[in-house]
């Protein structure tokens, strides 16, 4: 204590010697100021001779000037009361560096150049350096607007270096941020990184440091404007309780492992410091969550859209944390003051929240924005959005709760107006970036004390805090089982997804430093104490993404492993083989409390079994749509697998036999157009000239004789049936007397056959693509043809397979009674499923491939830019190095992978197979040409279809137009009538 008194008194005498020199004449100015701005054109000037150490009257011009007067004037007990809280008043720079004081124990440290004079406070929260401050820039105030007003003191000038300086910040925070990014971290740690680096706590390289800090600021409350924006209610409904319970325990489990390992630090803090060192670990950091997630391709899966929803309910009790801090700061407040962030946060949540996803919204869309013209709808609906930010700001900070939950509240207000979301993104993606960045370099990197990091202290509490971070490890058991473990697979899925779960409940960013650091602003916590959580803070940054995703990419390993165990191309055998029954099941259905658990019992009662599973939904609002792709494999079927050869032989027959049907409606469109011509005859003597054996009937026979010789043309049994069933009323073969109609009812029937047989050959050439290529698309593509256009014993009904050779024959009808098969199995878990789900829901069943053959062939097409079957052949000469005329599976990916063609030895080994028809480990040319010959095929039939559906969704969209123009004109006509 002696010590740091004389300490005082040297500094009070160095004190008064600055104040001789600073002290000035009036009019004339000091070089000096409180701030770290640089005036070069500022220069010490002396004082007059015989002016006291402290002169009352003369009103000193400089900040620095007045500070260390109100210094000198201020009183002893103020300075013992300094004394006594171990902070020394201030030290010049030269001291600094003696043993005897650390830069984090001194209130003012300052250099005194010609021309420049810095002085620089350390801790926050000392009253006497704010007192002193506050009454220096308040006499500079009052100097400036006494004065004759200076052309300086209208202009703000900023120096090239600082632009400079500034711009230099701003890049190396980009370039750290990617590199990190790049080394499977988020892009945050590199920014942070760069911040401290760069900034105050290090090399002090940044100008305007307060400056940056709160832009960054202005950069969190719009990512939190984003957050509210971006809110799903349907996910948070269709998650259920689970998510709700994961949220509230996430936050709880830090708080009180956080709080028992503060008190073990220091047996003399208070509780409300422990609490805040269990605060600053609560919170889960969903960007680097979902970030993980989204990298690793489980964003959108069950489990993924869980973890979602549980950080944003880990966000919104973070926020509420947030604001209860405001009353822990209060010395000896009254108990009520304790509830009052509470109520106040819950009850906004409740009011303004509730009101954000249910009334406001379409109050807005309808009364406002739908009234608004086009052009102005979007620039109306950020002015709303703007003045409900400006309004949720001070309404929430100035009720004891936090402004951040007002700017949450703000966008989620927009999160039900469908066009809302996607405006935000594209408008301000780029202004968001930018701000992120420099909050989290700059509002987070320059608290960052990285001079403290070589105190042993500091580090070994940041490996013992985080514990806090682990703690929320455990969560993983709220984890409900989705999916079945496989049989014979190397494997769990209910393991992996409780893992996942797991390891990103324990990613902590941008909500630990807010919180760490507003403690420490407040006095609550020491800055030791700080450092040592930022740097278990920065700990987590780091390794829970990078172990989390490669947990994922693990699992996913894992979950190839076990697909490629049952792929059917890996039989060595030459013939085809049989496979089980891969769908594709499509549910649309409102979304509902844990609607994701109900697919499980579901798919178990019907022998199902998942390999992969997404959901998406189709808006955010509470009657939102929850659409669930599911990918599974059914147990109880097998069907027929077909290699290349097999599937082009079945192919070339329906082509053959679509053909045949073709040709034959052409001949019956041109006989019932001679037909047409021909009934000016008397109706009766019309059907009678076919009466060839005079009984007073005519059967088929007689009348498919009686209409070739009529017509000049060879008609099919089935085509003169087809005449026959227009008249036969009495379904019994044969044309009665009383089933001959009059002249103008055969017209009409006749017309109307002509019409149906016209819309036939319509459906019969989108059939020709559809039928034919039945086969190749459901074991080529990732998604096969609707159960309703597949090749089923029905649809080859109408089809001419007389004139088809036996064995072709007998090829097709096999495969239409597997087809029948694989209809009714679908058809049957779209029945169950829908009737599980709901009323309102829809389930689509489609055939699915894993081992799309044409992969490989797309690469390769992709890469070459082939067209051509010569070109493919190319490329199995180059590959084809000895000119052996064949090549091996190994041959093909090793020259593949070295020209540069992004592949992998699961899809070589599933061409391969596909093209090696004997299974003798070895493709010539020739194999290779027919299978890329059929490919091009494929891939001209798929264009084929695609211009189909073009065609017909610009008919469906003229139609519309032609009936919105009608309805236009009529209600125009209504409007002048009744006018």
């Amino acid at each position: 204590m002696l010590m740091r008194r004389s300490t005082a008194l040297s500094a009070l005498a160095a004190a008064a010697a600055l104040s001789s020199l600073l002290v000035l004449v009036p009019g004339s100015h000091a070089a000096s100021t409180v701030s770290s701005d640089n005036d070069n054109n500022n220069h010490l000037r002396g004082r007059p001779v015989g002016a006291t150490l402290i002169d009352q009257e003369a009103t000193p011009s400089s900040s620095f000037g007045r500070v260390l007067q109100n210094i000198l004037n201020t009183s002893e007990e103020q300075y013992n009361e300094d004394l006594d809280a171990h902070y020394p008043l201030f030290l010049t720079n030269n001291e600094l560096t003696k043993d005897n004081y650390h830069v984090d124990d001194v209130l003012f440290s300052f250099t005194l150049t010609a021309p420049k004079s810095i002085i620089m406070r350390q801790p926050p929260g000392r009253k006497l350096a704010e007192a002193a401050l506050a009454d220096a820039a308040h006499g500079e105030d009052a100097a400036h607007g006494e004065g004759e007003g200076d052309a300086h003191d209208m202009v703000v000038h900023v120096t090239y270096e600082n632009i400079y300086a500034i711009l230099v910040f701003l890049l190396t925070a980009t370039a750290f941020g990617i590199v990190t990014s790049k080394l499977g971290m988020p892009a945050l740690v590199g920014e942070i990184i760069a911040g401290f680096l760069l900034g105050p706590p290090l090399a002090d390289f940044v100008p305007y440091p307060k400056a940056l800090v709160l832009v960054g600021e202005i950069g969190l409350i719009l990512l939190l404007l984003e957050a509210g924006v971006e809110l799903d209610v349907a996910q948070l409904r269709e998650t259920g309780t689970k998510a709700l319970g994961i949220g509230v325990t996430g936050t709880i489990l830090p708080l009180v492992v956080g709080m028992g390992l503060a008190i073990a630090s220091d047996a003399n803090m208070g509780i409300k410091s422990a609490l805040a060192v269990g605060a600053s670990f609560s919170p889960t950091s969903l960007g680097v969550a979902a970030s993980a997630l989204k990298q690793g391709k489980m964003l959108d899966t069950p489990v993924g859209q869980l973890i979602v929803s549980s950080c944003v309910v880990d966000d919104i009790l973070a926020l509420i944390l947030l604001s209860m801090f405001q009353v822990l700061v209060e010395e000896n407040p009254p108990i009520i003051a304790y509830f009052i962030p509470f109520i106040s946060s819950l009850g906004f949540l409740l009011v303004l929240g509730g009101s954000a996803v249910t009334w406001l919204p379409k109050f807005i869309q309808n009364k406002i924005l739908n009234k608004v013209p086009e052009q102005h709808r979007e620039l109306t609906m950020f002015s709303i959005m703007t003045a409900m930010l400006l309004a949720y700001l001070p309404l929430l900070n100035y009720t004891k709760s936090s402004y951040l939950t007002g700017a949450f509240l703000a966008g989620a207000t927009f999160s039900q107006i469908e066009s809302a979301p996607h405006a935000f993104i594209k408008t301000t993606h780029q202004l968001m970036t930018w701000l992120l960045r420099v909050f989290f370099a700059a509002s987070i990197g320059f608290q960052v004390p990285v001079k403290l990091f070589s105190d042993p202290y500091v580090i070994g509490w940041g490996f013992i805090l985080y514990a806090c971070v682990l703690a929320k490890f455990p969560l993983m058991f709220y984890v409900p089982q989705f999916e079945d473990v496989k049989e014979g697979a190397s494997y769990n899925p209910f393991l992996r997804d409780r893992l996942i779960t797991g390891l990103a409940m324990t990613c902590r960013g941008e909500f630990s430093f807010i919180i760490a650091a507003f403690a420490l602003g407040q006095g609550l916590i020491t800055a030791k104490i700080y450092a040592a959580i930022v740097w278990a803070v920065l700990l987590s940054c780091i390794t829970s993404p990078f172990i989390l995703l490669s947990l994922i990419k693990y699992f996913n390993k894992q979950q190839l492993e076990y697909l490629k165990m049952t792929n059917p191309l890996k039989q060595k055998t030459g013939s085809d083989g049989m496979t089980p029954l891969y769908l594709h099941i499509k549910s649309t259905a409102p979304a509902s409390w844990g609607q994701q658990e109900v697919f499980r019992k579901i798919l178990n009662d019907l022998n199902l079994e998942v390999i992969d599973r997404r959901t998406n939904r189709h808006g955010r609002t509470l009657s939102a749509e929850v659409q669930t792709d599911l990918y599974v494999k059914d147990k109880t079927m097998n069907i027929k697998f077909q290699k290349i050869a097999g599937q082009r032989r079945i192919k070339n027959a329906l082509k053959a036999a679509m053909d045949l049907t073709m040709n034959e409606l052409d001949t019956f469109s041109k006989a019932i157009e001679e037909l047409q011509k021909l009934v000016d005859d008397d109706c009766a003597s019309f059907f009678m000239q076919f009466d060839i054996n005079n009984d007073g009937v005519v059967g088929i026979g007689e009348l498919k004789e009686g209409l070739e010789k009529k017509l000049c043309l060879k008609l099919t049994q089935r085509q003169a049936r087809k005449v026959m069933e227009l008249f036969d009323e009495s379904q019994d073969g044969y044309l009665q007397e009383d089933e001959m109609v009059s002249l103008d009812q055969f017209k009409f029937r006749l017309n109307n056959l002509m019409s149906d047989n016209q819309k036939r050959k319509s459906v019969s050439r989108r059939q020709t693509i559809v039928l034919s290529s039945q086969k190749s698309t459901a074991s080529s593509s990732n998604h096969g043809s609707s159960m309703i256009s597949r090749l089923s014993s029905n649809a080859l009904s109408s089809l001419a397979l007389s004139s088809l050779e036996k064995e072709a024959q007998s090829a097709i009808q096999v495969v239409a009674k597997e087809q029948d098969q694989i209809i009714a199995r679908g058809t049957a878990i779209e029945e169950a499923l829908e009737k599980a789900l709901g009323e309102k829901s829809q389930v689509v069943v489609d055939v699915w491939n894993p081992w799309p053959w044409t992969e490989l062939f797309d690469k390769i097409a992709s890469h070459y830019e082939l067209e051509t079957v010569e070109h493919f052949v190319a490329v199995f000469s180059n590959i084809d190095i000895d000119g052996g005329g064949t090549v091996d599976q190994e041959e093909i990916y090793e020259a593949l992978k070295e020209a540069g063609v992004k592949i992998s030895e699961e899809g070589v080994a599933t061409l391969f197979n596909m093209i090696d028809e004997d299974g003798s480990g070895e493709i010539d040319e020739e194999e290779w040409k027919e299978a890329a010959d059929f490919y091009l095929v494929l891939k001209k039939e798929e264009k084929e279809m695609a211009m189909m559906k073009d065609d017909s969704a610009e008919v469906h969209k003229q139609v519309r137009a032609a009936k919105l123009a009608q309805l236009g004109v009529s209600t125009k006509a209504a409007k002048a009538q009744k006018s």
